[in-house]
C-alpha cells in the first residue's frame, strides 16, 4: 500500500512536472510568435512603404558576445531605392558634447552614424548599397512658433551616408504636425535601455536638480532629429510619447539611424533577408 502510494504520488509529480513545462512551452512559443509576428519582414528587393526589413546587425539584447539584426522600418521608395529607419531605438547618445554644437553638420553624432555605426553594423557588401545622400537641413522656423530669431537660417546641404531624420522629413513621412503622435512612439532595444538606466542613475546619485527617479521608458524612449531646437543650445527630439520637443544638445537622446540604400543590384539582392 505505502509503495503504491509513494508510486503514484511520483508518477503525480511527474505528469504534473510535464504539464507545467508543457504550459510553459506554450506561453513561450506565444510569446515568441508575438514577437515574430510584429517583427515579419520582407525581402529588401520587394520592400514597399510600410513593410520592415532587415539589414546589418548591431548589439541590442545587452549581450556584447552576440550579434543581433537591425530591423528597419521603410518609409520611401523611389525606383530601386528605399528609405530606411530603425525599427527601435538602438543607441544612447549625446548629439553633441558642446551644448553649443546644435548644427547637424558639425555634430559629433553625424560622425559617429557616418563612420564607427557605419562600420561596425554593416559588412563591406552591405556597405556597398548605403547611397551617398544630399540632405536638406532646413529652419525649424516652419515647423514650430517662437523660434530664436537666430537659429531660424536654414543650414546648409550635407551629403551622408547615414543620417537622422529633420523635422520636415518627419512631417512628409509621419504626417503635417504629427496628428498621430503614436506613430512616432518608439521603444529601445535591451541594451538602450540598460545603458539609459544607468546614465540616469548615476544622474539622481549626484542629486542633479529636479532629477530625483528614473522613470520608465521601456514602452517609449526620446529620440532625436538632425534639426536644430526652437531655442539657443536646443536640438529637436520626439519625446517617449510620441510628440515633438526639443533639449540641450549634450543631454543623452535615443538614436534611430536613417539612410537610403540600393536594392536594385546583386548586392541588394544579397542583403535581402528573412526573419
Amino acid at each position: 500500500m505505502k509503495k503504491t502510494g509513494v508510486l503514484g504520488f511520483v508518477i503525480l509529480c511527474l505528469l504534473s512536472g510535464c504539464a507545467q513545462q508543457s504550459t510553459e512551452s506554450t506561453e513561450a512559443t506565444t510569446v515568441a510568435a508575438v514577437e515574430a509576428e510584429v517583427l515579419e519582414t520582407v525581402e529588401l528587393k520587394r520592400a514597399e512603404v510600410g513593410d520592415i526589413v532587415q539589414m546589418g546587425t548591431y548589439e541590442q539584447d545587452g549581450d556584447t558576445e552576440t550579434e543581433d539584426p537591425i530591423y528597419w522600418d521603410v518609409l520611401d521608395k523611389d525606383g530601386d531605392s528605399i528609405l530606411i529607419i530603425s525599427h527601435d531605438v538602438i543607441d544612447y547618445q549625446r548629439f553633441s558634447d558642446s551644448y553649443n554644437c546644435v548644427i547637424w553638420e558639425d555634430s559629433q553624432i553625424r560622425t559617429w552614424l557616418n563612420e564607427e555605426f557605419y562600420t561596425d553594423a554593416f559588412d563591406k557588401e552591405t556597405q556597398a548599397c548605403i547611397k551617398e545622400s544630399v540632405l536638406e537641413n532646413p529652419s525649424i522656423a516652419g515647423y514650430v512658433t517662437g523660434a530664436d530669431e537666430s537659429i531660424w537660417e536654414s543650414r546648409g546641404d550635407t551629403t551622408d551616408r547615414i543620417f537622422l531624420l529633420s523635422w520636415k522629413e518627419i512631417e512628409r513621412y509621419y504626417g503635417h504636425k504629427l496628428p498621430k503622435a503614436e506613430a512616432l512612439l518608439c521603444k529601445p532595444s535591451k541594451a538602450v535601455l540598460q545603458r539609459y538606466e544607468e546614465i540616469e542613475q548615476q544622474r539622481v546619485r549626484e542629486k542633479v536638480p529636479f532629477v530625483t527617479s528614473v522613470p520608465d521608458v521601456s514602452e517609449g524612449i526620446s529620440w532625436m532629429l538632425r534639426s536644430t531646437g526652437k531655442s539657443q543650445n536646443q536640438i529637436s527630439i520626439i519625446r517617449g510619447d510620441g510628440y515633438y520637443s526639443q533639449c540641450m544638445a549634450d543631454y543623452y537622446q535615443g538614436v534611430r539611424p536613417a539612410m537610403w540604400i540600393d536594392v536594385g543590384d546583386e548586392n541588394g539582392e544579397g542583403q535581402a533577408l528573412q526573419e
